[in-house]
Parts: structure tokens; C-alpha cells; sequence
């Protein structure tokens, strides 16, 4: 018996962009981001969700010509990311379309109420959702966030502080934590 790999979604298109966190795979519907997935993600997201790859600077390209907005939405996600990694960007205007429990896009709305460079513990999350005693869930809803960086999970730490997993290791969320630590520690 062989095994078929799922289809890929015909609505979805992304864009393999480096970074100083390893590449970014950026993937985007009709109209807004779907989904920013580290290169080692885990778990990694089935093909799927990911969509056609494109290139957003090509010439020609094969395959199904990938609509106009859709482009933009890449380009404009890649730009937005690059200024970030530059520490000039502090939140991002490029539009995200969820989709999850009514739960986990209650989660994800509290990570993009984080302000960059801050941190906020799975507990308080839990509180801020009332009922600090569903901090594992929380944190279960910020693993399955499906928009990394852009919706910044990596902004959640344990309540004593700890950076404890991300999808792309500890490694990556100290990192990025750290990128945004030194304009929060920067003199006024």
C-alpha cells in the first residue's frame, strides 16, 4: 500500500525568507497570513497548510500563476519581518486570518495584546481569560498558534520566568526575546 501525501490547499501560497532566527516560512490565503512557520518547526505543519511555494521576486515562474493580493501579502510580510529583525518595526500590520477553537483565538487575541519587549506568564493569560488555573491550556493554544513572531507566543514565559518549549526550540524563543529585550533595556 503507498502512502499519498495530503493535497495541497489551492488557496494558500508561501515564501521560504531568512532571518537571523533561521528561515521563515510565511504563508498566506487570498487575503490575509495564515500562517509563519519556523524552517524547524515542530511539529512541522503538513503541506497542506502551506500551500504552493512561491518566489515573490520571480520573473516567471511555474505552475498557476499566484494571484496579486497574494503576492502583496508576501511581500509585505517579508518587509514587515525584516524590519522587526532590524528592531524598527515593534508590531506588525500585515493582516493574520486564525482558525482554531473559540479558545485558542482567545489565546492568540492576548499574545497580540503583548507589547514588544514585555513578557507575560501562561498564568497570567489564564487570569487575564478568567481562570488562572487553565495555564496548561494556555499553553497548549500558544503551541498550536499557527502565526509565530507575528503573533508572538514567544512573548510567554512560566510565572517564575522560565522560557520554557517553543516550536522552534528555547533557543529561538531566547533569541527572539533577546532581539527585543535591548530596546527595552535601551536608555530613553
Amino acid at each position: 500500500m503507498t502512502s499519498r501525501s495530503p493535497a495541497v490547499q489551492a488557496d494558500r501560497w508561501h515564501v521560504e525568507i531568512p532571518t537571523p532566527v533561521g528561515a521563515l516560512r510565511v504563508v498566506t490565503g487570498p487575503t490575509a497570513i495564515v500562517g509563519l512557520y519556523h524552517a524547524d518547526h515542530a511539529p512541522e505543519p503538513p503541506p497542506r497548510l502551506l500551500g504552493r511555494h512561491v518566489v515573490v521576486r520571480a520573473e516567471s515562474a511555474s505552475g498557476p500563476p499566484t494571484p496579486e493580493p497574494a503576492l502583496a501579502l508576501l511581500h509585505r510580510a517579508e518587509v514587515e519581518l525584516g524590519e522587526y529583525f532590524a528592531r524598527v518595526r515593534h508590531e506588525f500590520a500585515v493582516p493574520v486570518d486564525l482558525h482554531g477553537t473559540d479558545f485558542q483565538r482567545s489565546v492568540w487575541a492576548a499574545l497580540q495584546d503583548i507589547p514588544y519587549g514585555q513578557r507575560r506568564s501562561y498564568h497570567d493569560i489564564a487570569g487575564d481569560l478568567g481562570n488562572p488555573r487553565m495555564g496548561r491550556a494556555v499553553g497548549a493554544a500558544v503551541r498550536a498558534n499557527p502565526v509565530s513572531i507575528i503573533v508572538p507566543g514567544h512573548r510567554v514565559v512560566s510565572r517564575a520566568g522560565t522560557i520554557l518549549g517553543y516550536a522552534a526550540g528555547t533557543a529561538t524563543k531566547t533569541a527572539l526575546l533577546d532581539l527585543e529585550a535591548v530596546v527595552r533595556t535601551a536608555p530613553s
